[in-house]
């Protein structure tokens, strides 16, 4: 079966790397000279296979109103007119509700825990570098109440195989001494020991390497989509700016540009561009070992190699993937109270990307309404995470195996 692969950040290359490993002939199509160059280049770094907790969840209601208002906070919406962003946003707000955070929890969760076992996997298969460290993440909190609720959250997890431990003010210090200069109280900590970190754009630099001189996978750089051809509830051919492309199957794995392009085939899919930022400095004596997500900046970061990623905010505002300063800002800022001594005024790099979000928090996999066409798409902030456990489902969907978890909740048909 050969197999035509559209868009080579962390989904196509670790689908490509599924399938072509099977003994399918792979060819890739990408708009940009190498792998991973957009949504996949500087994200935050964490493989945060414990955080299952969706975005839409009832905590989140009693935010909004301030988030909506004040520009430096976590979620922020630009007006526009755009009436997907709108049926996204009451979509949102539709899955806020407690029985509907839950069973997208459980979903997410699943999947997560699956990734990680297929990553073990790949790692141990490839040899791929890429700056991994397997000390688990660090979730801080500076207030009782949001560490008692993040318990509560992570209770119920454990009845699903989800494994951490909290961890006393003391206790934090101890995992990662260079939090003691924090300049906000840390009440405690829960460390998800499950979890690694490691850089994502490394990481599908290598696997597209491997996959083109080990297993015979044919990328397409530079090359944009113009067109995807139907005929018959069949894919016919892919035209891009170098000519005609044709498979016996495709893989739709665009991220955020996923939307516009199924939606030229009569597909709708809730996927909305949620944007992110980071920025990168060098990673000196003072910079963190573990991996560590703070709790009241909503920001997380990550050691990768020699340099230390800052990554956070979601912003809605299309397809608008600029840099805005006031959203660099809060981040730079919060980053320099937590690690003071890490020095933020040297090469600072800065970075921007549209997250690929549906609003249950959960990816689309496998199947859609189209025959030879599959999707691997929807990941939001999760796609470095659910890279590897869905690149196995969409390749045993493909090959019409029985998948080795249950996919409810992560296919088109059961959102």
């Amino acid at each position: 079966m050969k197999v035509l692969i559209l868009g080579s950040g962390l989904l196509g290359v670790t689908t490509a790397y599924v399938l072509a490993s099977r003994g399918h002939p792979v060819e890739v199509i990408e708009r940009q000279g190498k792998s991973g160059l957009e949504t996949s280049f500087a994200n935050g770094g964490q493989l945060s296979y414990s955080h299952a907790e969706p975005w839409a969840c009832p905590h989140v209601l009693t935010k909004l109103p301030k988030w909506l208002t004040h520009a430096d906070s976590p979620l922020v919406f630009r007006p526009r007119a755009d009436m997907d962003m709108y049926l996204w946003g009451l979509r949102f707000l539709r899955n806020c509700t407690p029985g509907r955070a839950e069973r997208n929890c459980i979903d997410i969760l699943r999947l997560s825990l699956y990734s990680r076992l297929k990553m073990q996997e790949i790692m141990t298969a490839t040899h791929v570098e890429f700056d991994y460290i397997a000390q688990g993440i660090l979730h801080l909190f500076s207030s009782e109440r949001e560490l008692a609720g993040a318990i509560k959250q992570m209770d119920f997890q454990a009845k699903f195989g989800c494994e951490q431990r909290v961890l006393s003010a003391q206790e934090t210090l101890e995992l990662e001494p260079t939090l003691a200069d924090n300049a906000t109280p840390i009440v405690g900590a829960i460390h998800s020991h499950m979890d690694a970190s490691g850089d994502a754009h490394k990481f599908c630099v290598e696997l597209a390497k491997y996959c083109a001189e080990k297993l015979g996978v044919v990328f397409h750089y530079e090359t944009g989509i113009m067109q995807i051809a139907a005929a018959d509830d069949r894919i016919a051919y892919v035209e891009s700016e170098k000519g005609k492309h044709t498979a016996d199957a495709y893989v739709m794995a665009l991220g955020s540009y996923s939307s516009p392009f199924l939606r030229g085939l009569g597909i709708t899919v809730p996927v909305y561009p949620m944007k992110g930022y980071s920025i990168t400095v060098p990673a000196n004596e003072h910079a963190p070992r573990v991996s560590v997500t703070d709790g009241r900046h909503k920001i997380v970061f990550s050691r990768l190699g020699n340099q230390l990623r800052v990554a956070g905010t979601a912003e809605f505002a299309g397809y608008d993937d600029t840099i805005a300063e006031r959203r660099i800002a809060p981040i730079a800022n919060a980053a320099r109270q937590i690690f003071p001594k890490v020095d933020w005024d040297t090469r600072l790099h800065e970075w921007a990307c549209l997250r690929p979000q549906t609003p249950t928090g959960r990816p689309l996999l496998g199947p859609s309404p189209i025959v030879n066409l599959f999707l691997n798409t929807g990941h939001g902030t999760l796609g470095w995470t659910h890279a590897a456990g869905s690149a196995y489902i969409v390749a045993d969907a493909m090959e019409n195996r029985p998948p080795e978890i249950t996919t409810g909740g992560l296919t088109l048909a059961t959102q």
